[in-house]
């Protein structure tokens, strides 16, 4: 494998402070970790305290519950990983060996490259989305403020948050420690989204390379052993993708729950006309968790298709007619196994393409509900 091998996730869950270069996927930088979730804890209670001020005000109330739920979210994300680190190294590591022993034969190798080329695309789209939103959130406030200096003489203040902070921000002393916290903020919220939904990618991609390995084993000529040979694949492979669901569930569980409401937040910010500093940041915002919500299902549908695709395998590399019934059967029972698909499952849904359908749909109803309270 190349440079660019597990390349994305292994910085971003860097930047988060994990080492996931050891199986025991420990916290490699702990004081920096810790200084990234106080900074979303910190921030997600002025905010709420904040949006809750003036109910009456749905665009502020709907500005800062959207940000507020992305905070709890990262947070969230970290305790899960913290919680599960050792499943998780352990996963990641059993892949690694895998595509290792794997790379020795071209096909088989030509398969993992193809997978990882695929999580690079998806991975990379988020990564470049995220950082986005930090960009927006640092430069934006800069840029009105000296905007406003250059035509009006007046320096005029902003964060990259809209709240009521315990300082105040319109004295110089005090602006600079809340912007910088600020951006921090969003940053720690972007970091942990990174490492977590990238992570997510890539190990969908290689389960799924997993199963492709599968189809090209049987190809070969259908002896004892080699019938033995396709079993144990895929048992792995199952395992591999069970694992994977048990892993993220509570995460794909708390994020496709909040997913609609913050969906729905978000668009409603941009139904109304007005401009603010808050503006490039939340469109930046939005486009990230597009792409979130959208990667998390395509990873979901992509693995139950490829799982699924092992029965047709099975079926079209057997010669039935010239085969002893005993093994006959044997394949049979394979066949029957692979029917039922491995899915990334949340407990209440299953993680594909219709439970997106189902987020976008809901969403619009919401944003038609709170345009019918704002008249």
């Amino acid at each position: 494998m190349d440079s660019s091998y597990f390349a994305i996730q292994l910085r971003a869950l860097e930047i988060a402070g994990f080492d996931a270069s050891t199986p025991d996927f420990r916290v490699k930088y702990p004081i920096w970790a810790g200084i990234l979730v106080l900074s979303l804890i910190s921030h997600n209670w002025p905010m709420v305290v904040y949006a809750f001020q003036d109910l009456s005000d749905l665009t502020r109330l709907t500005d800062n519950l959207a940000v507020v739920v992305q905070g709890s979210l990262g947070t969230f994300k970290f305790l899960v990983f913290f919680v599960k680190r050792r499943r998780i190294g352990n996963l990641i590591h059993r892949l690694h060996r895998l595509n290792q022993k794997a790379a020795e034969k071209a096909p088989q190798l030509e398969k993992i490259e193809r997978e990882n080329q695929l999580d690079r695309y998806v991975s990379k789209a988020f990564r470049n989305a995220a950082y986005g939103v930090i960009v927006a959130s640092a430069l934006v406030p800069m840029l009105l403020g000296l905007l406003a200096y250059v035509t009006q003489g007046i320096f005029r203040p902003t964060t990259p948050m809209e709240f009521n902070f315990w300082l105040d921000e319109r004295q110089a002393r005090f602006y600079w420690p809340i912007y910088i916290w600020g951006v921090i903020g969003v940053g720690a919220a972007a970091w942990f989204a990174i490492a977590a939904d990238t992570l997510f990618s890539w190990l969908v991609h290689n389960v799924v390379a997993q199963f492709q390995i599968l189809g090209l084993l049987l190809e070969k000529d259908k002896g004892s052993l080699h019938l033995t040979q396709c079993i144990h694949h895929h048992r792995v492979a199952l395992e591999l993708a069970a694992d994977l669901s048990s892993i993220f569930a509570e995460i794909v569980f708390v994020q496709y729950t909040l997913s609609y409401l913050q969906l729905c937040m978000l668009a409603f910010r941009f139904s109304r006309a007005g401009w603010s500093a808050q503006v490039p940041f939340r469109a930046s915002f939005l486009f990230a968790i597009c792409i979130q919500l959208s990667s998390y299902c395509y990873g979901g549908e992509y693995l139950k298709q490829q799982s699924l695709a092992v029965a047709q395998a099975v079926f079209d590399a057997s010669d039935w007619s010239q085969m002893a019934p005993g093994r006959r059967r044997l394949w049979q029972m394979m066949i029957m196994r692979a029917q039922k698909p491995s899915k990334i499952s949340a407990y209440m849904f299953d993680v594909d393409l219709p439970l997106l359908l189902w987020v976008t749909r809901t969403a619009g109803s919401f944003l038609a509900l709170l345009r019918t309270f704002e008249r």
